[in-house]
């Protein structure tokens, strides 16, 4: 609760991370939250309210029914505006820098989704899911090749640059609305 509300204020692509690790960890004690919460050392005060948030999430993850698999319907909704983001990002003129991100991450991108059986929905939903993907490889000590890490490098530089441009735009420091994203600008490389 605690690490998750600090991730969500400063780094979104960190937060939707570390939020999919908990469903997961969720799911691996059985949605059991007293089990996964026995080890932890918090002050009398503050235990109960990290049980509660947990237990909630359980209870979310079970109402959406995403038991085994899948992610809460509040961070696929975060996820398609990060998307919707990097929609208007890529069609800003002024973006050259943000654009170069994408090119480069664009054909490990389509990789991704060309692998998926349809599970992922765009190219920022590719991001996360290939990240992800070797965050448990890693978890489960398994060799990750050279191509794999360059080809993440890739992912996670364009989603450092999409967080800090989330936080500017949710702070007010970001005004895309004069950018038309049904526009056919050839700079878009999607």
């Amino acid at each position: 609760m605690i690490i998750a509300k600090q991730k969500r204020q400063e780094n979104i692509a960190e937060y939707v991370l570390y939020m999919w690790q908990l469903e997961d960890l969720i799911r691996a004690y059985n949605f059991d939250i007293d089990a996964m919460t026995q080890g932890f050392t918090l002050s009398p005060l503050e235990l109960p309210k990290v049980k509660q948030w947990y237990r909630d999430m359980a209870d979310a993850m079970k109402a959406e029914g995403i038991h085994k698999k899948g992610h809460l319907m509040q961070l696929k909704e975060l996820v398609q505006d990060l998307s919707t983001l990097n929609i208007k990002l890529l069609q800003n003129p002024k973006e050259t820098k943000y654009k170069e991100l994408f090119t480069a991450a664009m054909p490990h991108i389509t990789e991704i989704i060309n692998h998926s059986d349809d599970f992922v929905r765009n190219e920022i939903d590719a991001c996360f899911t290939g990240l992800y993907g070797m965050m448990l490889l890693r978890l489960q000590k398994k060799e990750i090749s050279e191509d794999t890490q360059n080809a993440m490098k890739t992912f996670s530089n364009l989603l450092a640059a999409l967080s800090v441009r989330f936080k500017q735009y949710e702070n007010g420091e970001l005004d895309l609305d004069d950018i038309d994203t049904n526009s056919n600008d050839n700079s878009k490389q999607i």
